[in-house]
């Protein structure tokens, strides 16, 4: 969705979010998500895609279960006139995680660009990690530590093996 002059941050915030929980929560790469979620502030040129993701412990990514669901805002920014990629802009990355993420902005993980496309777009990634309520929570330990992983939990490649395995 583009917003116009009319819409203050905090206002797209709150319509983004209300668009992200009726689209559901995120799974993997679900392409109709993102599309659905991608959103333009024309007036100040940015770029972002709010979702609400779940799986990354499930799924065999990362071993701790605290870092299995998270708010995930990705921000770039383009110049308004040309469209041209700028580098990332700090005074309104600050305001944008504001507006989406109140008094847990301190709470945030926020990972660089890594893929060529994001680096090329300048796309970073703002995460706040939840409990299975949705409650903003900063997770135990780092996301390979094993200290709260159950027993029997298997990683991505491991699953992949024992179903290969049997098949």
């Amino acid at each position: 969705m583009d917003y116009d002059q009319t819409w203050m941050k905090g206002t797209v915030a709150q319509d983004a979010k209300k668009i992200a929980k009726r689209c559901g929560a995120m799974k993997g790469g679900d392409i109709s998500t993102h599309i659905r979620c991608f959103h333009r502030h024309l007036p100040t040129g940015t770029k972002l895609l709010f979702t609400y993701d779940v799986g990354m412990h499930s799924s065999g990514w990362w071993k701790n279960p605290d870092y299995e669901r998270c708010m995930h805002l990705s921000l770039s920014f383009v110049d308004p006139v040309t469209g041209a990629y700028l580098d990332k802009d700090d005074r309104l990355t600050r305001e944008w995680c504001e507006a989406f993420f109140g008094s847990d902005v301190d709470k945030l993980w926020c990972e660089p660009p890594h893929s060529s496309e994001g680096k090329g777009a300048c796309v970073w990634h703002y995460r706040l990690f939840c409990d299975p309520s949705w409650s903003p929570i900063v997770p135990r330990g780092e996301v390979y530590s094993t200290e709260f992983t159950e027993a029997g939990w298997k990683s991505w490649s491991d699953a992949q093996e024992a179903i290969r395995k049997n098949i």
